[in-house]
């Protein structure tokens, strides 16, 4: 087996930057308060998720605290917003699998409705705690830091690969587990290889961006699908019958999501051989043989 490597040479390697995401979650942190509509929810806790990648890839490379005191001062409200953000989107299934009189869609756009006010406080508060005056001055610190290294540097490839490996094992893992929390793991391993690409190794990531997000999305849907079965089946008093309708669609719409990923990561030419072998380019990070790689990064 050949797999064909080829990196456009015309594109400005640009770093994205920490400061850029960094300036972006201030941005959003004063846009999210109008009124902490889904989109914004989202926008906010995806470039703190940014930065706090960067963040863990820097922590490797350009070891010092200042990667700890930001992935401190964002973690109270990354989490608040994960926990909101998650119900937002719950919501929209529910309105999506079901109809204006379906008894599960009501009951559940009403339970729901209520613990978004509740985690709304919640993200409030965490938004208000929020430590602003620290995180502007770490703005203008902390990306000379970051580019101790320059953008498609041996160090941030090795970095790369090492996070792929990481999310090659995490699909293994979910294969055999067959859970939705081992799923969403994997999601997460791919979020942050994808970060490291989009900062770090801008000429991979032009070229495998597209494949990347389709794959994240996926699985996204999965990890939705998931929390939308589990919040039904901890509601009391619902028709068994209708309820076992909505738990057929949520599976179908499940699988069809997941046979759709592992089609991407089964054959001669999946996206793991060519992202690892897109690693090696122009530097010898490690010497794999073409049949090495299908079996290791195969579907088992």
């Amino acid at each position: 087996m050949t797999v064909t490597i080829s990196l456009p040479t015309t594109i400005p390697v640009k770093r994205v930057g920490l400061e850029v995401w960094m300036n972006r979650v201030l941005e959003l942190a004063d846009k999210v308060q109008d009124d902490w509509n889904a989109d914004d929810v989202h926008d906010l806790r995806v470039a703190i998720r940014r930065c706090r990648t960067m963040a863990d890839a820097l922590s490797e490379v350009n070891p010092g605290p200042s990667w700890k005191k930001l992935k401190k001062v964002t973690r109270d409200l990354f989490q608040a917003l994960g926990e909101l953000r998650d119900t937002q989107v719950t919501k929209q299934w529910v309105r999506k699998f079901g109809t204006a009189k379906d008894p599960v869609r009501a009951r559940m756009l009403r339970v729901l409705g209520e613990q978004e006010q509740e985690q709304r406080k919640g993200a409030e508060k965490a938004l208000d705690q929020f430590d602003r005056k620290s995180w502007k001055k770490w703005s203008r610190k902390f990306p000379a830091k970051a580019e101790f290294f320059p953008v498609e540097s041996v160090v941030f490839q090795r970095l790369a690969l090492a996070e792929l490996n990481e999310a090659v094992n995490l699909y293994h893992r979910a294969r055999k587990l067959r859970s939705g929390a081992a799923w969403h793991r994997l999601r997460i391993g791919l979020k942050e290889f994808r970060y490291i690409l989009e900062n770090f190794l801008p000429q991979r990531y032009a070229q495998w961006s597209k494949e990347l997000k389709g794959m994240q999305d996926m699985l996204g849907e999965v990890h939705d699908l998931d929390v939308l079965r589990l919040r039904i089946r901890k509601q009391a008093g619902l028709n068994p019958e209708i309820v076992a309708k909505w738990m057929e669609e949520i599976e179908k719409a499940r699988k069809a999501r997941l046979e759709e990923f592992r089609a991407k990561t089964a054959n001669k030419d999946s996206s793991w051989v060519v992202w690892h072998k897109g690693l090696e380019w122009g530097h010898n990070l490690k010497t794999v043989s073409p049949m090495e790689l299908q079996r290791v990064y195969s579907a088992s």
